[in-house]
């Protein structure tokens, strides 16, 4: 099941990187895919995607994942590409993941009325959200922050592998 973590400028890497590890280590097929060709996190750290999102093919994934950060959330949800992906994997019933502050993209498009949801305080935006490091509700799951990275790609895992394999690669990463 390949798996993207769009990242863009200002993200908070850890969130996008954790993520990645972890799944990558349960088998996942993950790329980050980069609305620019280079992307510099909100840590000033500079790095390239495996590839720009002009260059993906959307079936060829079944999950979509949002790093937070306060500039990257801005940057992730002002740009029209992201928003069109994210219609359509809702569309398609595929997963979309998104952690700290990326989930208020999916709060500001009205997919998380109704809904169990955590994200980082603040932007909850009139929402209440559960009282949990992630949460899961059908094909959504979201995490509270950078703190929260390791029981939001559990979740991931969760559902695109199994739950014993989620529990291995955290087992094996001395969690």
């Amino acid at each position: 099941m390949k798996t993207m973590i769009i990242v863009s400028d200002g993200l908070e890497e850890c969130e996008a990187l954790v993520t990645y590890d972890l799944l990558f280590r349960a088998g996942i097929e993950v790329e980050l895919v980069g609305l620019n060709d280079q992307i510099t996190s909100s840590h000033k750290l500079t790095f390239m995607p495996h590839r720009n999102i002009d260059e993906i093919d959307p079936a060829e994934y079944e999950c979509l994942i949002l790093p937070g950060g306060m500039s990257g959330t801005l940057n992730l949800e002002n740009d029209q590409r992201v928003q069109d992906l994210i219609d359509l994997f809702v569309k398609q019933d595929k997963y979309v993941c998104a952690i700290c502050a990326a989930p208020s993209i999916l709060i500001h498009k009205g997919l998380l009325d109704n809904r169990k949801f955590i994200c980082f305080p603040g932007f909850e935006n009139g929402l209440v959200p559960e009282n949990e490091k992630a949460v899961q509700d059908g094909k959504f799951i979201t995490g509270k922050g950078l703190g929260a990275a390791f029981e939001f790609s559990y979740l991931i895992i969760k559902n695109l592998v199994s739950e014993e394999k989620a529990k291995e690669v955290l087992n094996k990463i001395q969690y």
